[in-house]
């Protein structure tokens, strides 16, 4: 991070998030751009008003004193002379109690504003959803206006608007200053004009909205005995709206009902609850010093919880997903800094005792709630995507039941309350600081672990092997047999059928393959299917925890090298890239592979960035904008809030982030590899082969769109291609799977014009599927459960072909080994067949799908069920879940 980012991340960014949120939750409770504006506007300068409201009084003040003083420095300037002069001024402001720097409030107004239009510029000018996006006259808020045409030239009027409003408004403000203030205020008004002119039209909606507001505030308080009176008014109307709208269904808030039907009823209450709270703490005051010292050593726990805690535990589980892990600690870490310590400064500097007071117990009382949170309700929700998504969002929800949050509640409302009624807030900021060291030394424990995993990282991949890749990798006979393995993670089957509707000509694409869609995985993640995929039916989740002599890593990894130690050591030549669980590493370990005969393995992913973004160039995303910029923070948001609201939070993958997304960069890297695959294969007359070529495509969804490659920046998928794939989770796969689909295509057009296709037999399988939505299954949780599987024998051609046999990934051993006479496992001597899959298959859940979840001797599995019938998709083959006890 450079200077600018730091600032950015400090000053400005904590206010754009809080800007972001807003829009999208407006956005998706009325789904239109422009009311979602207006909401912004007026939440955003409601929640500004008290600060405001402080603002004025002080610059009244600053303005009283002055006339006071006036008479007096007039006839100082009028009699003194030079230094003198400015001696007795300053001895004359001393007496009256005044500083120059108290000049400076009568622009505090317009100095609060300056963070705040930056955020809303920031946001609101690069949102791709106000593109295209019309309300009222304005046809797109993501374009100036535009409104009047003349002379073959567009004139903006809501820019105009805004400024006559802004006059207005500060017309009414400025009623008995002096020319200086109105000189100012009218100044600024034509300068938001100039700046604003040319700016989205949504942007501008917005700063018009503000002004509208800043004009009936103004209004409010030169015409109204109370205007707190009135704003509490206008509160409960919004209030009673919203409980309206929530429990009638006018608002379209999914499972959100009852969370917006209480914020209506806590915004009715609100009021008498503070002035109640008020009252309390004005009868029963409490020392500054020790309400200073309970908030900030709150404020200081919840910056180290969330800012350097949690990312640190994060990225210590998978250094290998991170680039630069340390650069995503320090960046939380600032933005910690600025939402936990720097904004609550400012609330704490414009708040009277009594409200710091308030803010101090309540700070505490949401600690406290946190570490409740986090430590003791804490879950596992199963697989989590790269992209921080998780699969299986019921699982949220049901990880714990109501009453454990009321509990949990109730505990953290205890156990302040004995501290507010004993008066301990000297032991309770004591209490607060021994844990933020505490967390420090977790903190450093697992950043020394993080870096010691980055260098052994660094180190593996320096020593994988060339980088060069214009030679090929693997090597394809003209006169023998080829096997050829594609290994696609987590490529749904059935999936396959959505893409022979959607691509025609991919059914003749696929010359002579078959498709199995009844097939099965043993697992629903990498770690417990990828084993039988490999190595056959041996490494079964089943049978390698069967297996309480063997470490956990020895038996992935003979699962991993036993078909190239067999065909190694039987001619073949072979060949392996990118070898996912190596070693129970996500970084592939080529190590495992040192010293086998004919065996040669390579690391492909990231050969091929620079030519594809060549190819296909793209405007290079700022960090500010990126997914990852700010991701660890919002899942530390999701670590310490209660578990009914982390369903909220993770809202779907998307952590209310406005559209931005990191598949680009994830999905690049592997759709890369598979695109120019046919450039690392080379046709001889060597020795028969066999080539494995693992890939992940199909396990970064959300960067393609309808052309199948993939794209930067957010993607936002038309009603109609959502109605046709069934939902938008379904459609970012789709795409994703398609563009593999359209990739392996070309891959299939150059075996032929190296005259190798018809001696090649081709598995084309993957380890366990995808939650895609569909209603073949009728067991809706099995998806994962159904790899893709198609193979190509040698010689055999024509239109794809859709088998019912039953089959399992772990089969693809049985396939590429046809050629062998009664083959055998190379370590163990177990002959390599399918008849296993003839009696009841146990398949599992994983606790998680991170390798060192797991080991050293067990698979770590949460559940297991029997399939009894060999039809993957008929509820009545399966027997229900159990809880697996290890």
């Amino acid at each position: 991070m450079n200077i600018t980012d730091i600032l950015y991340t400090l000053c400005i960014w904590p206010i754009r998030a809080i800007i972001e949120f807003l829009f999208v939750l407006f956005n998706r409770t009325f789904y239109d751009a422009g009311l979602a504006i207006i909401g912004l506007s007026v939440v955003v300068n409601t929640l500004l008003l008290p600060i405001y409201t402080v603002a004025d009084r002080w610059q009244q003040e600053e303005r009283g004193l002055q006339d006071r003083m006036k008479k007096k420095l007039a006839d100082i300037r009028a009699v003194f002379f030079g230094d003198e002069r400015q001696l007795i001024i300053n001895t004359y402001y001393r007496q009256m109690g005044y500083s120059p720097l108290y000049a400076l409030r009568s622009s505090l107004g317009f100095l609060l504003q300056i963070p705040f239009f930056f955020a809303a510029y920031q946001f609101l000018s690069h949102t791709p959803s106000l593109d295209g996006e019309s309300f009222l006259l304005l046809r797109n808020l993501g374009l100036p206006d535009g409104l009047i045409q003349f002379g073959g030239r567009a004139f903006n009027i809501m820019p105009i608007i805004m400024t006559a409003v802004n006059i207005a408004s500060a017309f009414i403000y400025t009623k008995g200053l002096g020319k200086r203030e109105k000189i100012q205020l009218f100044g600024i008004s034509f300068l938001f004009l100039i700046l604003l002119y040319n700016s989205p039209s949504g942007l501008v909606l917005y700063w018009t909205c503000n002004n509208v507001f800043s004009l009936g505030k103004n209004i409010a308080c030169a015409k109204l005995k109370a205007p707190g009176k009135a704003l509490q008014l206008v509160i409960s109307v919004f209030a009673l709206l919203l409980i309206i709208g929530s429990l009638s269904g006018a608002f379209d808030i999914d499972r959100y009902v009852f969370l917006f039907t209480g914020l209506g009823f806590v915004l009715l209450a609100a009021p008498f609850i503070w002035k109640g709270l008020i009252h309390i703490i004005s009868a029963h005051p409490l020392p500054a010093a020790d309400c200073s010292r309970l908030y900030f050593s709150a404020l200081a726990l919840l910056c180290l919880l969330i800012g350097v805690l949690i990312p640190a535990q994060v990225i210590a589980a998978s250094v290998a997903d991170f680039n630069d892990p340390l650069q995503f600690i320090i960046r939380t870490f600032l933005q910690s800094l600025a939402f936990f310590v720097l904004l609550p400064l400012l609330i704490w500097l414009f708040a009277s005792q009594s409200v710091r007071t308030i803010l101090s117990f309540t700070f505490s009382l949401l600690v406290i709630l946190a570490l409740i949170c986090l430590f003791a309700l804490s879950a596992s929700y199963g697989a989590m995507t790269n992209s921080f998504k998780i699969e299986d969002t019921q699982a949220i929800v049901n990880a714990f039941p109501l009453w454990a949050n009321i509990i949990a509640m109730l505990i953290a409302c205890g156990i302040s309350g004995v501290f507010i009624i004993f008066r301990l807030q000297k032991i309770v900021s004591s209490i607060f600081n021994a844990t933020a060291i505490a967390v420090l030394l977790l903190t450093i424990i697992n950043i020394s672990s993080i870096v010691s995993e980055s260098k052994e990282l660094s180190g593996l991949q320096k020593t994988t092997g060339s980088r060069d890749i214009s030679r090929a990798v693997f090597p394809l006979t003209r006169t023998g047999t080829n096997n050829f393995v594609v290994f696609l993670d987590r490529a749904t089957g059935i999936a396959l059928y959505t893409a022979l509707e959607q691509m025609p000509g991919l059914a003749e694409k696929l010359d002579g393959f078959t498709w199995y869609p009844n097939t099965m995985s043993f697992g629903e993640c990498t770690i417990v299917g990828l084993p039988a995929m490999m190595g056959g039916y041996d490494y079964s989740p089943e049978n390698i925890n069967a297996r309480d002599t063997v470490n956990l890593k020895d038996k992935v990894n003979e699962a991993l090298t036993m078909l190239p130690k067999l065909f190694g050591e039987a001619g073949y030549r072979v060949s392996i890239t990118d070898p996912a669980m190596t070693n129970l590493q996500l970084v592939p370990d080529l190590t495992v592979f040192s010293g086998m005969k004919n065996v040669s393995a390579h690391n492909l992913d990231g050969r091929f960035d620079r030519r594809f973004m060549e190819e296909f160039p793209h405007e290079a995303e700022r960090l500010i904008d990126s997914f990852d910029f700010d991701i660890l923070f919002r899942y530390g948001l999701f670590r310490i809030a209660l578990p009914v609201l982390r369903y909220g939070i993770h809202y779907k993958g998307s952590w209310w982030r406005d559209g931005a997304s990191n598949a680009y960069g994830r999905g690049l890297t592997e759709y890369a590899g598979l695109y120019y695959l046919s450039d690392v294969c080379a046709a001889d007359t060597g020795a028969d082969t066999l080539n494995i070529f693992m890939n992940e495509t199909t396990h970064e969804p959300g960067a393609y769109t309808a052309d199948l490659i993939p794209v930067p920046g957010p993607i936002r998928y038309s009603p109609e291609e959502i109605a046709i794939f069934g939902s938008e989770d379904n459609t970012s796969y789709m795409y994703t799977f398609m563009a593999a689909m359209k990739a392996l295509g070309r891959w299939i057009d150059s075996l032929k014009e190296m005259d190798v296709y018809d001696n090649t037999r081709i598995v084309i399988v993957a380890d366990h599927g995808d939650g895609y939505s569909t209603d073949i299954f009728q067991y809706t949780d099995m998806t994962s459960y159904n790899p893709l599987l198609m193979v190509k024998q040698p010689g055999v051609h024509g239109t794809l072909s859709i088998s019912g046999e039953f089959m399992t990934n772990a089969d693809m051993s049985t396939i590429v080994t046809a050629d062998m006479d009664n083959p055998v496992n190379p370590y163990l001597g177990t002959p390599i067949g399918s008849s296993p899959k003839n009696g009841p298959l146990t398949v599992v859940n994983a606790v998680s799908f991170q390798p060192r979840r797991h080991g050293p001797i067990f698979l770590n599995l949460s559940r297991k069920r029997k399939l009894i019938a060999p039809n993957i998709f008929n509820a009545d083959s399966w027997e229900p879940w159990q809880k697996v006890k290890q």
